[in-house]
Order: structure tokens, then C-alpha cells, then sequence
């Protein structure tokens, strides 16, 4: 049984798995309570669907780099609650990390979140796998102290060093 399996598990099973772990899907969420910012941002603001998201930060980048900024690092700031807010009802921000005194136009704007008091997740995965990851843990770690997520959450996604890792995922949380 072992000797017809064997070749099943070699060429389907263990790729998934090996790509599964590379992509951080065992890793786990790492919390702490913490201050956080300022983070002075420049951005597009989307009302619908968090899947659309990703386009938005791309469109943001390139109205950056077309006014002469580099984009720092990608930042979300989601103000609906997806478990209580229809898809075209939700609204967020995609943008990038800028200093301070930056001048944008193309539609961007920018604007300061203050330095507060956080509840922090950080997660090691792909940028596909890593909120869920994030949220979950958030949301647990929550739900053991009898409360639940609020809203708005910032996410800060930094690159990774290399190709053989993956980047890393801040989920930040206001925590009073």
C-alpha cells in the first residue's frame, strides 16, 4: 500500500506542503501591547470590496512615483469591520509610508495617525496568507479577554530581505 501512495505523496502532497511552509503558513502570530506611530501616509481611499485593495495600493504607488516620491511602506488602514459590513459598503485606505513635510497630488492625499497605544500582530507570510493569519489571532487573543475586534485596524506590510523569505505583516489595533 505504502509503495503506491509513496509516489502520490512525493509528487502532489509534499510540494503543497513545502509551499505551504514557505509561504509562512505555519508560522505563527506573535502579539504584544505596544505604542505605535506616528505614521504620516499618503493614500487613495476605496468604498467596497477589501479584495480590491491590492489595485488600489498599486494605483497609489504609481501616483507617487509620477509627483516624484518613493513609496515607503505599504499601509492599510481598514475602518469596516468585514464580519459586519457588506463588501460595497466597506471602506479603507492603501497607500505608502512618506515623510512628513510630503506634497502629493494625483488624487493622493495624506494624512497622520497619530502615536497611541496598540495591540499588535505581527505575522512572517505571504501577503496573501498573512492577514488571515493576523486576524485570526488578533480576534482569538480577543475573544479569550471577552472582546472582540474594533475597528479601524493599520496594517504595514514590510518586504522581505529576500527571495526565500517572506515579508512581514502588522496588524495594529488601538488597545485601551
Amino acid at each position: 500500500m505504502l509503495k503506491k501512495l509513496l509516489p502520490f505523496l512525493l509528487a502532489f502532497v509534499l510540494p503543497l506542503v513545502l509551499i505551504y511552509a514557505w509561504w509562512g503558513g505555519f508560522n505563527s502570530a506573535r502579539i504584544e501591547e505596544t505604542t505605535a506611530g506616528p505614521y504620516t501616509y499618503a493614500y487613495l481611499e476605496q468604498k467596497g470590496d477589501y479584495a480590491k485593495l491590492p489595485e488600489l495600493a498599486v494605483k497609489a504607488r504609481q501616483a507617487l512615483e509620477a509627483g516624484g516620491l518613493s513609496a515607503g511602506t505599504p499601509i492599510t488602514v481598514l475602518y469596516s469591520n468585514p464580519d459586519l459590513v457588506d463588501p460595497p459598503e466597506r471602506l479603507a485606505r492603501a497607500g505608502f509610508l512618506v515623510p512628513a513635510d510630503s506634497q502629493v497630488g494625483g488624487g493622493l492625499r495624506i494624512d497622520t495617525i497619530p502615536a497611541r497605544r496598540v495591540l499588535s500582530v505581527q505575522v512572517r507570510a505571504g501577503s496573501l496568507l498573512a492577514p488571515s493569519k493576523a486576524y485570526l489571532a488578533l480576534d482569538r487573543y480577543l475573544q479569550e479577554r471577552g472582546r472582540g475586534i474594533q475597528m479601524p485596524t493599520v496594517e504595514l506590510y514590510a518586504p522581505a530581505e529576500s527571495r526565500l523569505r517572506m515579508g512581514l505583516l502588522t496588524v495594529e489595533m488601538e488597545w485601551r
